[in-house]
């Protein structure tokens, strides 16, 4: 229609309704000019809609796909023409942010409904591409024209299916259809994966939003009376999973995964589906669960009618642990429930356990492993530790990793008004790095810091209100006060713009103000273009921008600049360029400001055992990753042989151990052919489960039924050892000053695994924790040295200098609390033999590591001089 070509007015198109709509009451002479009149006057009113940056805007039916130019998938503006390398995100797209609440509520039905239409229901053809891969004219997996491999999804889910059944709207059948290849779907979707959008039919226009129907068909099921317990049963009961349709009985074998994070979980998923016991063990803490859904003594569990009625929102959940990095590491822009669904999944099969604050290496190693009645160890720990900048300076303070900032703030509760955790950001704040972890962690800070210099002031209000302000403000030295003052100010101007918000009804802008403190700016050595949060995830750069982030690129840092307080002040990088092909520096040097600085440089495997114990696992080529395995069955039976690459067969999982017809295999980022994100590292269990099955099946296969019973005998018995052994408890609080409590903690497992000069992490949980005045009264994470252990009685006892809001609290613990204490960790020291003369050194509280290396001295028949210093 002509009309369409240049819209009119918003007044003019009015009155063109109006006149079409009194024709109708008036009986138009031509039912036919009446009808193209009408047809006419809705058609401009959508292109005026559709134009019009109100609500209308995100209407499905005005959505009309884009072309995608692979060069430009991300809009910017260079808004600095002194600072070439800045950009930021186009102004008129931000979107306020308050808090750490869901950011991404997902789509509406409407507009899932709008991406399944969308979509061309290609699998009758076998042309499914987001499933399958796109393939080039030799039948090999193309690549797009960033160079990523368009593999299609790491789970060879059947989406075209999917999504027809979620078209005719049988959102059960459809979610049937996913469990079979994702059982798991609520650790999939939307804003966790991308590789099926990548893989999409559509190449040269936007790609269906694939993630988005999946996590629709699993929320529309959850949202069912029983829905949980509908989707529950789908991940054990399928009738459309023709290969394991329902769970095999348990086999009496057992095996240890050491992680619980994506290729952890998912992996359990499978071997208890296999009959297999599993035991999953992690280093961080995982919260009990509400009572109401914990498995009772019997081992039973009470059905959840309204899975929706145990909702959190982000900001008041408690950080449950498990998950491991989809917990710690994705920030809220994922719905973090969905990891309730899956461990509440796990937790209720009969012979699954977990155990968190469990140090692989430390307090079980594999000898233990063996010991304790375990017939195979899966390592799915994965990734290991952070990359280091070459940087002039960089243990300054105010540096810190993006990945511990990342874990402060989502797993030890930093970002929950409640919490008492410590994490100090001061502005302006510069990201090293150019993944997805910068991307988080710029977006996180960005919303962090106003809540933190809120938290700030608020307390500062009531500390001063009891004990005035003379009194609070001489507990400061004077750098602390200079901070503290800083903070005061800004949590001022945080109110107040909280306070003009409301009354003008709309959200707080804290961005605005952030930028007015300086920001927070992400820095990477390469282009944008180059970076590997534009190669495999552009989607969040956008929304990083439309949060109000600052991008910096070409810049590699060199210096960080002290201030005279000796803390962070700038950072001093040099300008890149790309020449042939590479990048290197040009010699010119740019300073900017900068107090606190965050490095998101990449990480290693954890390949932390074999550190530690040399010679345990074979390593590859570069050091990097372990050696790559697979079983082959002979008739002596199963023996390793390396592995390579084959498009004929999955990647073997098995490291090169073999002790005793005992072999140990690892998944996720811990492998090299799985590394990189959450689908690849639960596309790594699904794969490899068939190979720790094969071990077993000939013993499996002679199982005798009749002996069923007493192999459910020995599960519980092992679980009730497990129990004694890796849940620690409160022994006993002793005063021993008025600033210093000795904590005896019974935990056998880890005080016979201790060695004198080791450490301990001591800390509560915050689901049983105490409530005061709206505050959680959870410890953070307290690294304290064993003063001396009890290996017999299973006690350790550690010494706490009482100096901040969680070492105070080891004074309320009461006997028979479950607390976490990871480890033993950290080198043990040296004990010499016997004969030689040993001085030891200690200062105030490092007077307590020295008991037990003073004692293990002595022990070894040396002599030891001991110089104690106390005020």
């Amino acid at each position: 229609m002509d009309i369409l070509e240049a819209a009119p007015s918003p007044a003019a198109l009015a009155g063109e309704l109006r006149g079409v709509l009194d024709g109708l009451w008036q009986g138009p002479a031509d039912d036919g000019e009446w009808l193209d009149g009408l047809a006419r006057a809705i058609a401009c009113w959508c292109k005026v809609r559709a134009s019009d940056p109100g609500p209308a805007a995100g209407w499905a039916c005005f959505k009309t796909p884009e072309p995608v130019d692979f060069g430009h998938l991300v809009d910017f503006e260079r808004t600095r023409p002194d600072f070439p390398e800045f950009m930021e995100g186009p102004r008129n797209r931000r979107r306020r942010r308050d808090g750490f609440k869901l950011t991404d509520r997902r789509y509406s039905e409407k507009q899932v409904l709008s991406e399944v239409d969308y979509c061309v229901l290609c699998h009758s053809r076998d042309k499914d591409s987001c499933t399958k891969g796109v393939r080039d004219k030799n039948g090999q997996i193309a690549r797009n024209p960033l160079g990523i491999k368009l593999s299609g999804c790491p789970l060879d889910e059947k989406i075209s299916e999917m999504h027809t059944l979620h078209g005719e709207g049988d959102s059960i059948a459809a979610l049937a259809v996913i469990a079979i290849d994702n059982p798991l779907v609520a650790g999939t979707g939307h804003r966790i994966c991308n590789d099926c959008m990548k893989a999409c039919i559509y190449q040269k226009y936007d790609p269906v939003n694939i993630p988005q129907i999946e996590t629709r068909v699993l929320v529309d099921v959850l949202g069912l009376p029983w829905g949980f317990e509908i989707y529950s049963l789908l991940t054990r009961w399928n009738p459309l999973n023709r290969r394991r349709p329902v769970p095999l009985p348990y086999n009496g074998k057992n095996v240890l995964v050491v992680g619980l994070g994506p290729a952890g979980y998912t992996l359990a998923h499978y071997l208890l589906g296999e009959g297999f016991g599993v035991v999953a063990i992690d280093g961080l803490k995982i919260e009990p669960l509400e009572p109401e859904l914990a498995r009772d003594e019997r081992g039973e569990a009470r059905p959840v009618e309204r899975f929706f009625d145990y909702y959190q929102e982000l900001d008041e959940r408690v950080l449950m642990g498990f998950g491991g990095v989809a917990e710690y590491g994705i920030t809220v822009r994922w719905d973090k429930n969905f990891l309730k669904v899956i461990r509440l999944c796990l937790d209720r099969r009969l012979h699954f356990r977990s155990y968190g604050g469990v140090r692989f290496g430390g307090t079980v190693t594999i000898e233990d492993a063996w010991e304790m009645g375990f017939d195979h160890i899966a390592i799915a720990t994965g990734a290991g530790k952070p990359t280091i900048v070459p940087m002039k300076n960089n243990l300054v303070r105010g540096i810190r990793k993006a990945s511990d900032f990342l874990m402060a703030l989502q797993l030890t509760g930093a970002q929950k008004k409640s919490s008492l955790t410590n994490l100090q950001v001061r502005l302006p704040a510069i990201v090293i790095g150019g993944g997805l972890t910068a991307i988080d962690t710029t977006t996180e800070v960005m919303a962090y810091y106003p809540m933190q210099v809120e938290k700030t002031l608020e307390r500062y209000e009531a500390l001063v209100a009891e004990r005035g302000e003379e009194a609070v403000r001489a507990g400061y030295a004077p750098d602390e006060l200079e901070v503290l003052d800083e903070f005061l100010e800004h949590g001022r101007a945080v109110r107040a713009e909280r306070e003009r918000a409301a009354a003008a009804g709309e959200e707080p802008d804290f961005a605005s103000l952030v930028h007015s403190w300086g920001g927070a700016t992400m820095v990477y050595r390469k282009s944008m273009l180059d970076s590997p949060a534009y190669r495999l995830n552009h989607e969040e750069i956008i929304k990083a921008f439309e949060e109000g982030i600052w991008y910096a690129e070409q810049l590699a840092p060199v210096e960080a600049l002290r201030g005279a307080d000796g803390a962070l002040d700038g950072v001093v990088f040099e300008r890149q360029e790309k020449v042939e092909g590479r990048w290197r520096g040009t010699g010119e040097m740019v300073t900017l400001p900068a107090r606190t600085m965050f490095v998101a440089a990449g990480t290693s495997p954890n390949v932390i055992y074999e550190r530690e114990y040399p010679g345990t696992f074979e390593m590859d080529e570069w050091d990097q990753f372990f050696r790559r395995y697979r079983v082959e069955t002979a008739e002596s039976g199963p023996r390793l042989v390396p592995d390579e690459d084959s498009e004929d067969r999955k990647p073997g999982v098995f490291t090169s151990y073999n002790q005793g017809g005992r072999f140990i295999s690892y998944f996720g980022d811990n492998h090299p052919a799985y590394a990189g994100n959450v689908v690849k590292a639960m596309a790594s269990a699904r794969d490899g489960y068939p190979q720790i099955v094969a071990l077993f099946e000939r013993e499996i296969s002679r199982l005798d039924p009749a002996g069923q019973d007493e192999r459910e005998l020995c599960w519980r018995e092992l679980a009730e050892r497990l129990d004694e052994e890796l849940v620690p408890r409160v022994e006993e609080v002793r005063r021993l000053t008025p600033t210093i409590v000795e904590v005896f903690v019974r935990a056998p497992r880890a005080a016979r695994r201790f060695r004198p000069g080791q450490f301990f992490r001591l800390q509560s949980f915050e689901s049983l924790a105490p409530v005061y005045d709206g505050t959680a009264l959870a410890s953070e994470g307290m690294a304290l040295t064993g003063a001396w252990v009890d290996p017999e009685k299973g006690l350790l006892s550690t010494i706490v200098l009482e100096m901040g809001g969680s070492s105070r609290q080891c004074a309320t613990w009461r006997p028979g609390q479950p607390i976490v204490a990871m480890g033993p960790t950290g080198a043990p020291t040296e004990i010499p033999d016997g004969g030689q003369t040993v001085l030891l050194l200690g200062g105030g509280l490092g007077n307590a590591v020295q008991f037990s290396i003073g004692k293990a001295m002595r022990d070894n028949g040396n002599r030891v001089v001991y110089f104690a210093a106390y005020k």
